[in-house]
């Protein structure tokens, strides 16, 4: 027998397939071509098909020719579509980042395209067979054929969005602008949804019993309201204590309740089951996912082969907006069960902190750019832009402080040329001056170098 999170596992990979919608489209269209099957003789279609003639085709020969024809077509539009969409999944993981193949497969319109595609091969052939003798004469599925030819129209008219799209979904700057939009919703929800007040409520928990994962896996969350209902049944507080994308070993301990539980096997069992293990990262789980693409994608065009530091740069500057964005949001979520009725959560989530984000999204960066000075001196800007909206939170400026530090050792040590110290230092001094402003008593910069040759200039 299957167990829920079996199913819930299940249910998961096949959502995400790319063979989810043109599963659903390809039933659908069979289903059509039923419901014409049995219509197409009746006495209303008939009147119908008398009163346009133009618009259907009476003559078998000519009818068998037509789906002959949009059959084999329409099975070689799939192959090449198939084709192409491999292609740019190759392309993307080779020069992006593999981690942003789960939303390419899951892309919505490609996969209403294939479908459309498919149903399409199997409209045509069951009309196809529908041609059948009765007495002595051939009937024509005149009503299936009309549908059929109008269907490998709108086919082709996908095609062209098709060809549009795919090539489009393999641009940097699409595929960065697509993350950015929907990692920025993330934590745009995020922040309208939660209330000051009761994130600044965080129970202390340190002495709570702790559950130990059941498999080893990467965490992903829980399913939020099926366990508090879980939770508020059994008049349990909980605290996940591990950040999603965090790898469990087996026993390790990930969740934090107000009360032993260990007596209540079935009880454990029944939490297990809410939680989510799956290798995948897909961006609507949460926020982090996209940064760390994000930030992949910026270290793949820094790698030799690709040499794009533009890209890197337009990287790290979604990175600090979306930073920016995550100051907003309490290092401690929250789950009501019931936003109107409930004023104290039961379901508490460990957000990752600023300083894992740094250390996670701007570290790469860091190590693979530092012979760059565009990618040094744009990434001090990032920070300087950070801490100029930071709050006064002391663990927010020192993780700031700690790793503008990092990057100055690291110019320091990988940067000789004296007009690239310079430009640094330039940045830095605004840097200096933020800091000032906000009463920190921060100075950053790099030693002075010998100015190099001197250049005689002749009129």
């Amino acid at each position: 027998m299957r167990t829920p999170r079996k199913i819930a596992d299940q249910y998961r990979a096949m959502v995400s397939s790319i063979g989810f919608y043109p599963a659903i489209i390809i039933t659908l269209f069979m289903l059509f071509a039923m419901v014409l099957a049995n219509i197409e003789y009746q006495s209303w279609v008939m009147r119908i098909k008398q009163a346009w003639p133009v618009l259907f085709v009476t003559d078998v020969d000519t009818a068998k020719t037509l789906l002959s024809i949009l059959a084999g077509g329409l099975i070689s539009l799939t192959v090449f579509s198939f084709s192409m969409v491999m292609v740019v999944l190759n392309n993307a993981a080779a020069t992006l980042s593999p981690r942003v193949l789960p939303g390419l497969i899951s892309n919505k319109a490609h996969q209403y395209v294939l479908g459309m595609y498919l149903g399409s091969i199997v409209f045509t052939l069951l009309t196809l067979m529908n041609i059948h003798t009765k007495g002595e004469t051939l009937q024509t599925p005149a009503l299936g054929t009309f549908f059929a030819l109008a269907i490998g129209i709108y086919n082709l008219v996908l095609f062209v969005f098709f060809i549009h799209s795919i090539s489009r979904s393999i641009q940097v700057d699409s595929v960065l602008n697509t993350l950015f939009a929907q990692t920025n919703k993330q934590l745009q929800n995020l922040i309208a949804y939660q209330d000051p007040r009761i994130a600044a409520a965080v129970p202390d928990y340190s002495d709570w019993y702790r559950l130990k994962s059941p498999r080893a896996g990467y965490f992903k969350g829980v399913h939020t309201h099926q366990l508090c209902k879980l939770l508020a049944q059994h008049e349990l507080r909980m605290v996940a204590e591990v950040e999603p994308g965090f790898f469990c070993v087996e026993g390790f301990p990930y969740l934090a309740l107000d009360r032993d539980i260990s007596a209540d096997e079935e009880l454990c069992e029944q939490i297990h089951k809410c939680s989510v293990f799956y290798i995948e990262e897909y961006i609507g789980d949460h926020y982090s996912y996209g940064l760390r693409q994000i930030a992949e994608i910026a270290i793949k065009a820094l790698s030799p082969g690709i040499n794009d530091p533009g890209t890197a740069v337009k990287a790290i500057d979604m990175l600090s907006i979306l930073t920016i964005a995550r100051l907003h949001v309490a290092d401690h979520n929250y789950t009501l069960l019931n936003t109107e009725q409930q004023q104290s959560p039961l379901l508490w989530f460990y957000e990752p902190s600023l300083a894992s984000l740094l250390e996670e999204n701007f570290d790469p960066i860091r190590h693979y750019g530092c012979n760059d000075t565009t990618v040094l001196v744009n990434l001090i800007e990032a920070l300087k832009n950070i801490l100029f909206v930071c709050d006064y939170n002391k663990e927010y400026t020192q993780a700031l402080y700690r790793y503008v530090q990092a990057t100055v050792y690291d110019a320091e040590h990988c940067i000789d040329n004296p007009y690239e110290r310079a430009r640094i230092n330039r940045m830095l001094t605004r840097m200096n001056e933020v800091a000032n402003k906000r009463g920190d008593d921060i100075h950053f910069s790099l030693d002075d170098k010998e100015a190099g040759p001197t250049i005689a200039m002749h009129n």
